[in-house]
């Protein structure tokens, strides 16, 4: 069985830096020690906010704040001391079973997007009809692709200036492909052997 769901009840208007800082180093840990949740932002979403004002005690209902399976587990005080004494675990039921058929009064609310940074991934965020680029495997490197015969065929024909590449020739303004070149030099006989032998 899972573990119960852990809400964090946030704010995006956040005014106080000891509030942004709290709700960020709460953010941070879960984040770092991989551990779900669900993020309300309190501002917005007035479902949350009555629901955070129903769980959590009168004399504890300082953002953010942390409900665990439906309970309220402590303040953040208490969550900082959980991460400091090693008891995250302990704190956050993250070994006890829940069935939330038994445990739950009413379903989960469901999760929106919030403004607070780190509360949700961009791709958290987007609107559903814009998730799939999000989840799109991204184009291979043209570094890793082999090429094809036809990729070779294609810039052989491409011309260029060869007196670009020979200079001092006279062959300035002279355009030619890959492939005349080849030519040319199967025409002189001299396929197979290597620049340096041609040099000297």
């Amino acid at each position: 069985m899972p573990s119960p769901p852990i809400q964090l009840f946030l704010t995006t208007i956040a005014s106080q830096p000891a509030l942004r800082q709290r709700q960020e180093y709460i953010l941070r840990i879960l984040q770092v020690k991989k551990i779900p949740f669900i993020s309300y932002d309190l501002a917005s979403d007035e479902d949350a906010k009555r629901l955070w004002k129903r769980k959590a005690p009168l004399d504890k209902q300082q953002l953010p704040g942390i409900l665990v399976g439906g309970k309220f587990p402590g303040t953040f005080t208490d969550f900082e001391e959980a991460v400091e004494y090693d008891e995250l675990a302990t704190f956050l039921r993250l070994n006890e079973p829940y069935n939330p058929a038994v445990e739950e009064d009413r379903p989960l609310l469901r999760e929106q997007p919030i403004g607070v940074p780190g509360a949700s991934s961009p791709s958290q965020m987007a609107k559903p009809e814009h998730r799939a680029a999000f989840n799109a495997s991204p184009s291979p490197s043209p570094l890793r692709t082999k090429t094809s015969a036809a990729d070779v065929r294609k810039r052989d024909e491409a011309e260029f200036d060869v007196g670009q590449e020979l200079v001092g020739y006279g062959l300035q303004g002279l355009k030619v492909t890959h492939d005349d070149l080849l030519k040319l030099v199967q025409d002189l006989g001299l396929e197979g052997l290597e620049r340096d032998d041609c040099e000297g």
